[in-house]
């Protein structure tokens, strides 16, 4: 068994340039990518892309869905939690469509998985449970072993499942050594070495992952091999033995060398603090750079990764369109064919004429009166369309104003990193200086990436239109997450901000169109303030409405640009002078506010500084 997999991965390679039927050639790109994923996750991504643009050119449904399903993983080891969901309901969708009770099983208990590390048990349990009874009916019980690995380590935690989390365990060696599945075999070792340390035998458990390690490193299971790693660390690191660290360096080499590199950015992180403080600046500047490159291509994987999910997303979008183009076009062939066969009447008409003189008139006042009834309803079909037409030119203006919404949110804090890693690379940092920076890096990576993943998730909500969904939304606190990912640039100033709006007030508003708002408003106090300025946020009640307001102590609004501040006039948006700031975005807000029942204002104060405001309802 120990050379199995790399003999199936020779086989399927050997096999590829001879097939020529372009179903089973995706089946087995498919199968090489599955098969690379232990292995190498670059090369896993390799495959799959290929599989991807060949089942899609050619229509493939079996393809598409294994397609998704693989990219699910990869995007689940890449810590891209969003596109590996996405993709993962995607192929569970596909294979429900296609019957494939297996493939589907499989899915579910992957979904069980990334709600387990997502921290959502009561989700991750019910995804389990659900794979688990259908992997129970399927007559070949092969993928049986996988999902009762997987109910095992959902349930690893769980007092009170102990039992049927050990049963699992002991079940699945059985089928797994059944059908020599070695993955799953090497996979329940490294839990069982876990179930070994429960019972107080740590030496049985060190000898049990050192075995995985080897047999994994042996048959070119990198992904298990570095987990096997980090295992017996933890545990060297909990009996307080000195080798814990090799074991580390061990885990983040097998890292590097399949390409997880997501994946051991902790223990990078760790490896450079203790290398730090122990005094082996060499060691420690190696790990330094590995973090920077490790971060660079995580950003670069993440920002492809968002644009293919996107243009799917798009393609999907003028498929339709297409469609609606295609039923237009028949029905204008339907009006021309009805028009042929009047002409075609009437010539009848006239050779029969005289014998069916009578015959004729009854048949001109019964074709008149179809005649008028079909062109009623042609009339109504063209309303339909026209109303169609009018829907979709409102959806493409909605969709333009979400790209114009990610592109504001997200240019300033890449911009922000891509100034960081410069000063990485050109300048020799001493070593607080670099832990400095990358704490900086990594605060400002989770700050973009809270904000962009609240955005997708609503633009999610919105995949088939604007839909207006209103609820109690909290000033204070939204205006609080919106300062915090806003703190770098406001700490740079050094300005004062003052929130002077009480916890309890609540207006009715579409979360994420208010905070798009928010962290506009203050985008642009923040940045036409004076360094060591103020900015100040209030609240007033009146009317049953609130304003909230921002005020700055900046140069103010030109007073040529205030009138028109949230009107679109190109020709006053060259991009010249220092007020050209809010552009787009502002006018993005008037209309998300006039969405909400809301309105914007804008106004120069006596003293000095510009004060932006927003009115909603108020909630009694």
């Amino acid at each position: 068994m120990l050379h199995a997999q790399s003999s199936e991965i020779n086989g399927w390679k050997a096999r590829l340039p001879r097939l020529t039927d372009s179903a089973r050639y995706v089946d087995a790109l498919n199968r090489l990518s599955l098969l690379y994923l232990p292995q190498n996750l670059d090369t896993a991504f390799g495959y799959v892309n290929q599989a991807r643009e060949i089942a899609e050119r050619q229509a493939y449904a079996k393809g598409k869905a294994d397609v998704w399903r693989n990219l699910g993983n990869y995007y689940a080891l890449r810590a891209n939690s969003y596109l590996s969901y996405r993709f993962y309901l995607e192929a569970l969708q596909a294979y429900e469509a296609l019957g494939d009770s297996a493939a589907a099983c499989q899915v579910l208990s992957n979904i069980g998985i990334y709600y387990k590390y997502a921290g959502q048990l009561p989700s991750a349990v019910h995804y389990t449970a659900m794979a688990m009874d259908k992997a129970s009916r399927l007559r070949h019980d092969s993928v049986y072993a996988g999902v009762l690995v997987n109910y095992y380590f959902v349930h690893i935690a769980d007092s009170a499942r102990l039992d049927s989390a050990q049963w699992a365990l002991a079940k699945a060696r059985s089928i797994a050594e059944r059908y020599h599945d070695e993955r799953t075999l090497l996979n329940m070792s490294k839990y069982e070495a876990h179930e070994l340390l429960r019972r107080g035998d740590a030496a049985g458990a060190e000898k049990l992952l050192l075995q995985v390690i080897r047999n994994a490193r042996e048959n070119g299971f990198t992904y298990i091999a570095m987990y096997a790693s980090a295992q017996l660390a933890g545990y060297k690191g909990y009996l307080q033995q000195a080798d814990s660290m090799q074991y580390k360096v061990d885990m983040v080499n097998y890292g590097m060398a399949g390409a997880y590199r997501e994946v051991i950015l902790p223990m990078v992180t760790t490896l450079y603090k203790w290398y730090s403080e122990h005094g082996q600046q060499a060691a420690a500047a190696r790990y330094s750079r590995l973090m920077l490159d490790i971060l660079e291509k995580e950003q670069a994987a993440r920002t492809q990764g968002e644009l293919d999910y996107t243009a799917y997303f798009m393609q999907g979008r003028r498929l339709n369109a297409l469609r609606l183009q295609h039923r237009s076009q028949q029905q204008q062939l339907d009006k021309e064919l009805l028009e042929s066969r009047r002409r075609r009447y009437v010539l009848i008409g006239i050779y029969a004429l005289l014998p069916l003189a009578a015959l004729l008139l009854a048949f001109f006042y019964y074709a008149y009166k179809r005649s008028r009834q079909r062109a009623a309803l042609l009339a109504e079909k063209y309303r339909v369309i026209s109303e169609k037409n009018a829907l979709l030119s409102r959806h493409d203006d909605f969709k333009n104003k979400l790209i114009s919404l990610i592109a504001h949110d997200f240019r300033q804090p890449l911009v922000h990193l891509l100034e960081i890693t410069d000063v990485l690379r050109d300048n020799p940092l001493g070593q607080e200086e670099t832990a400095a920076l990358m704490v900086k890096v990594e605060r400002n990576s989770r700050n973009t990436l809270h904000t962009f993943d609240s955005i997708l998730r609503w633009i999610n909500s919105q995949l088939s239109g604007f839909v207006y969904l209103p609820e109690q939304c909290a000033p204070a606190a939204l205006l609080q997450e919106a300062l915090e990912s806003l703190a770098e640039m406001i700490s740079e100033k050094q300005l004062q901000v003052r929130v002077s709006i009480p916890d309890h007030l609540r207006v009715m508003a579409e979360r994420e169109m208010l905070q798009f708002v928010h962290r506009n408003f203050i985008h642009n106090a923040v940045k036409f303030s004076s360094r060591r300025g103020a900015i100040s946020i209030t609240a007033t009640v009146a009317g049953g409405q609130v304003t909230v307001t921002v005020a700055d102590e900046g140069p103010g609004i030109p007073a040529d640009i205030l009138p028109h501040l949230f009107e679109y006039r190109s020709n006053d948006r060259s991009g010249k002078g220092k007020q050209q700031g809010a552009g787009l975005a502002l006018i993005i807000c008037r209309d998300f506010m006039q969405m909400m029942n809301g309105s914007v204002q804008a106004v120069n104060q006596p003293g000095r500084g510009a004060a932006l405001s927003y009115t909603l309802p108020l909630v009694n």
